[in-house]
């Protein structure tokens, strides 16, 4: 019901009452991860936060969707811990109604058959060997396999048959992803990526020849030098199409690997009759300006769909762009977002939709499928039509009946850099005349991360209380080049801190925040950068940190493989940077801290262990530094439970009350 005009009210930012509580941050959200076709129906997977935030399995219908049925029984909870971030968790069987997925209690994948209980296909491990990135083929399930039964993780491409049993098929890499297999069942193709490198930084192509019953071996490979390949996909018996950066941001491009299939690779090829692949090779097909690509910090990521047809592709810089390629002659040839194309070809290029977000999940005869968030959506499954371009609401991730409180972000920049704001709003209230609000500045994770324009239920959490929040994309972010990216290599607590600060007086020379009142928060690496700017800044009255990085020392020795020497490229390797890693640590400057700091830890992170917040918080106490600290029994790197969200959301909004002196006897309720 809205409020009619004579209810407005006038008050101070701050002390603005708002619906849209810390619980129904935590219990209104249903977030999807996957989705997939299967005939008329619809499969996605959605976390259940009144069954212990578990992630089920919801199966619906696209001529009729709706509240849909719960396929998968408690207390099955799909998540894959490859990496320790996961993903590609589960996949269908095309050819009948069996669903395939990875247990997170067990790590095990299993096969769920309706009407029975679901079975284990893969042996008992306690959860030392990890299935992720599963992909469903004629022959079997392929997955990366990571064995974790050693000090040394080894992983690998195997296949899966319907009845258990299993084939290693390449072990060619330290890291893999995306898994594919020709149509004919010979070739095999992933990406591969080895230690120091992350997967947006420099990876290499592999193509498998798995032979005629023989043993599988190389026959071709791309080796990225410092360029990032991704998502290769099979669109044609012999041609791959897959992004590359190497043109400075990343595009599509298609790759005939006919010579390589016709070189006589087979059985008897071995390694060193692998062909090797130059970035020449690689032919144009779709190229918008921004990026057809990201970080692949959880597998079986998307940037484009397609068939002999047609191409569906994500695009991302401040905004995200759904892009689709169609060419009548049923030949996808080089293209621009203009509509540019060879004169042999008829293509065609539409932009259908520009959004906060997108994710991409599945191409089907007559729709596509995907998630998609907005300044105006906080966040839905949508089915696209290939035809008309219709988007039709399959199931929706918020569950709120406070839409009206609901901030409505944008993009814009401030200080030289692109950022996200989102301010303060409530239907309610307005502010008194010429009081400037005060402002949480968020630095995102990753640090390869962005910060997209969403609606967003923990933005609003604070902008319908009268707090704005502006999210930052400094250098180091996605979603703006490989030279944006690069900014921060080398130079992680630093570039980041400055484009902050920058970004930060921009907003107040624009006139509008506070400049007593602002406040820095992030999670993980955005805990660290949050820290860092507390150390060598004077422009935040406090910050929070959730799970950050404090001791870059302990970091490298405490961490898991998957960022083992991520902190090589961002700071530089050890024992060569010793000096840079400890001078950078925010564990080692908690002298230089002026202002009050908050702590939110798990005691069961993985990747930012607790005693890094444990000690950080012992040596602001030897500083004589205010802080409140708040460690979450069963959370690891990212919250999950209710009561761990509510109470670290009630805490950090307390927290900046108090610090910006909002007298709580004058918040309305």
């Amino acid at each position: 019901m809205k409020e009619s005009p004579q209810d407005v009210v006038t008050a101070p930012y701050g002390t603005w009452s708002s619906p849209l509580s810390a619980a129904e941050v935590a219990t209104g959200a249903a977030p999807i991860f996957e989705a997939a076709f299967r005939g008329e129906h619809v499969y996605y997977s959605a976390k259940f936060p009144t069954e212990n935030s578990r992630t089920g399995l919801v199966r619906t219908s696209l001529p009729h969707p709706g509240s849909g049925e719960r396929i998968l029984p408690e207390p099955f909870n799909i998540r894959s811990a490859v990496h320790e971030y996961g993903g590609g968790a589960w996949a269908l069987d095309p050819d009948s109604e069996i669903v395939y997925f990875v247990n997170a209690a067990d790590q095990r994948v299993w096969q769920l058959i309706p009407g029975r209980s679901p079975h284990a296909l893969t042996p008992e491990t306690s959860g030392l060997i990890r299935y992720g990135d599963l992909h469903m083929t004629p022959w079997g399930l392929l997955c990366v396999r990571e064995d974790c039964r050693s000090t040394v993780r080894r992983r690998s491409i195997v296949l899966i048959t319907r009845f258990g049993t299993m084939r290693e098929l390449a072990t060619q890499a330290h890291f893999m992803a995306w898994p594919r297999i020709s149509a004919d069942g010979r070739l095999l193709t992933f990406i591969g990526w080895e230690h120091p490198h992350m997967p947006w930084d420099e990876t290499s192509l592999w193509v498998i020849d798995l032979g005629a019953g023989g043993d599988p071996s190389v026959a071709a490979v791309l080796h990225g030098d410092e360029v990032a390949l991704l998502q290769p996909e099979f669109s044609g018996p012999a041609t791959l199409r897959l992004c590359s950066d190497h043109q400075g941001h990343w595009a599509l491009y298609e790759l005939d690997l006919g010579d390589v299939v016709g070189s006589g690779a087979g059985a008897a090829s071995s390694a060193a009759e692998a062909v090797d692949l130059s970035l020449t090779d690689l032919r144009p097909v779709l190229d918008t300006g921004t990026e057809i690509g990201g970080p692949l910090w959880q597998l079986g990521a998307l940037w484009h769909l397609g068939d002999g047809h047609e191409v569906w592709a994500h695009a991302q810089s401040d905004m995200a762009a759904l892009v689709r390629a169609r060419d009548t002659a049923a030949t996808v040839a080089t293209a621009t977002l203009t509509g540019e194309a060879t004169a042999a070809s008829a293509l065609v290029v539409e932009e259908i939709a520009t959004l906060g977000s997108i994710e991409l999940h599945d191409l089907g005869r007559t729709h596509v499928l995907l998630t998609a968030k907005s300044p105006d959506c906080p966040g839905a499954l949508i089915a696209v039509d290939r035809a008309t371009g219709t988007f039709t609401e399959i199931a929706t991730e918020r569950l709120d009946a406070h839409a009206d409180y609901y901030a409505h972000p944008h993009t814009t920049v401030l200080g030289g850099v692109p950022v996200v704001l989102h301010p303060p709003h409530n239907p309610r209230f307005i502010a008194l005349g010429r009081e400037r609000p005060p402002y949480v500045v968020i630095a995102h994770g990753g640090p390869t991360g962005q910060a997209t324009a969403d609606m967003s239920a923990r933005m609003s959490f604070f902008a319908s209380r009268g707090i704005g929040v502006m999210e930052v994309n400094y250098g180091g972010s996605t979603g703006f080049g490989r030279a944006w990216r690069e900014r921060l290599r080398g130079q992680w607590g630093i570039v980041d801190v400055a484009d902050i600060v920058a970004a930060v007086q921009g907003l107040i020379a624009a006139g509008l925040a506070d400049p007593l009142r602002i406040a820095i928060s992030g999670g993980s690496a955005g805990g660290w950068t949050a820290l860092s700017a507390l150390i060598s800044s004077d422009v935040f009255a406090c910050g929070t940190s959730y799970f950050g990085v404090t001791d870059l020392m302990r970091f490298v020795v405490d961490t898991h493989d998957f960022e083992r020497h991520y902190v090589d490229g961002l700071v530089g390797p050890w024992p060569e940077a010793q000096d840079a890693l400890f001078s950078r640590s925010p564990i080692h400057r908690t002298s230089d801290i002026r202002v009050p700091v908050a702590i939110m830890q798990g005691d069961r992170d993985p990747i930012v262990p607790p005693n890094q917040a444990q000690e950080f918080v012992d040596m602001l106490r030897l500083a004589g530094v205010e802080y409140i600290y708040r460690l979450y029994k069963g959370e690891s790197h990212g919250f999950v439970r209710t009561e761990t969200i509510i109470d670290s959301l009630e805490s950090e909004f307390g927290f900046y009350v108090d610090v910006f002196g909002i007298p709580r006897s004058r918040r309305h309720r």
